[in-house]
């Protein structure tokens, strides 16, 4: 199994002795490979096109359309846990139901949510935020008394479209239009977004963001340099464990709303089955096991909800009852507002590869850099834009 590493590092040590475990059971040899999200594609590629590697990929959101063909059918294992798991969150069919088929098996949600300092607000006269314009005038606050808002704004898998998808749909901007073919993004709604982000980057944010990657906004948060910042449950997790203090007088919030309303973006994985692999029933056999809740509840309780299971039975699990700061980590799935790169279309193969090329991240990257003029950001990103859908 191909696996990138958890910055829960709990999580991942748990899973292999999990895997080990059904392995000595099973009489089957079992090996879990941990590596960085970054490296995942070309790892893919070379595993593709010779024909051998990994009987099992941990796949995260749109990858399942980009390798739809390299992919097991593995919809009857689907359809049976949907039943007995209590349903399934609409993103995470989105992303791995491809062309009517489920080509991989969703195995958990690592949403984001807003975790700020209780104190540094309180100092500021700050006020959590429920719109995204509230987000700008109380970011501005925090930044005027030193401790700014912090979101990357560079090429990193995970925080920067999770963040900056959300800000374009909030503003009434698309990439393209439910027909999952015909860009739209050169529209007043995406220029609003835009001149918006320049707002909220010199007014409220740490303005080296612009070169952060997914770690950066945890160490400057866990070094008291930022006062708020959109990330997974780790900042939290690794803030009990190692800065007790900074936990104690830390809290979550879920995304604002804004004119077009509330949107999230969350990381979502799955484990596809490759097509080249010998082992496919064992490889079946061994993910139905760590997904049975007996299993599947051990691994969230050690990681605190970093992720949880994309079935609604994960709603009730006992892990929510642990710590009342995380249950925002709950709302932010539970309240329905996440979408997926290409909404209001599907995600295609396309929009994972718009998503991979990073035009949306650039194009408000390009804009508050002040590398290009608002306009002429939105046109350079729908250009861009085209260019990936008007391919054949």
């Amino acid at each position: 199994m191909l696996w990138q590493s958890s910055f829960v590092q709990e999580q991942d040590k748990l899973l292999d002795q999990m895997a080990q475990e059904w392995g000595r059971k099973n009489n089957v040899e079992v090996r879990v490979e941990h590596i960085a999200y970054n490296d995942t594609p070309a790892r893919i590629a070379a595993a593709i096109q010779s024909g051998s590697g990994p009987d099992v990929i941990r796949w995260t959101q749109g990858w399942p359309w980009i390798y739809e063909n390299a992919l097991v059918d593995v919809s009857k294992e689907v359809e049976e846990l949907i039943k007995r798991l209590g349903g399934i969150y609409p993103d995470a069919e989105a992303y791995n139901k491809v062309n009517g088929v489920w080509r991989a098996i969703p195995w958990s949600v690592n949403p984001g949510a807003f975790v700020y300092r209780i104190d540094y607000f309180k100092a500021a006269n700050a006020q959590i935020p429920t719109t995204w314009d509230e987000f700008i005038q109380e970011g501005k606050k925090l930044k005027a008394y030193g401790k700014p808002f912090g979101q990357a704004l560079g090429h990193s898998y995970g925080d920067p479209p999770s963040f900056w998808y959300p800000w374009l749909w909030a503003w009434g901007g698309k990439e393209v239009l439910e027909d999952g073919k015909t860009v739209a993004l050169e529209s007043d709604a995406t220029l609003l977004a835009v001149e918006k982000a320049i707002e909220l980057f010199y007014g409220a944010l740490d303005e080296s963001g612009l070169s952060w990657d997914d770690t950066s906004n945890n160490r400057a948060y866990l070094a008291e340099q930022i006062s708020c910042t959109l990330n997974g449950a780790s900042i939290y997790f690794v803030a009990k464990r190692d800065f007790p203090k900074i936990a104690e007088v830390s809290d979550h919030f879920v995304h604002p709303r804004g004119p077009a309303g509330q949107f999230s973006l969350h990381a979502l994985f799955s484990l596809g089955i490759m097509s080249y692999s010998k082992n496919i029933q064992a490889a079946k056999d061994l993910i139905l096991y760590l997904m049975d809740p007996q299993q599947y509840s051990k691994w969230v309780d050690v990681g605190l909800a970093y992720e949880f299971a994309p079935f609604k039975y994960s709603e009730n699990d006992p892990v929510w009852n642990k710590d009342p700061k995380i249950k925002a980590f709950r709302d932010v799935v539970v309240n329905g507002s996440g979408r997926w790169p290409g909404w209001p279309g599907p995600p295609t193969a396309k929009a994972a590869q718009a998503r991979e090329a990073y035009i949306i991240v650039d194009l408000f990257a390009k804009a508050v850099s002040r590398e290009l003029k608002p306009a002429d950001a939105v046109k350079w990103a729908a250009g861009q834009l085209r260019q990936i859908y008007g391919r054949s």
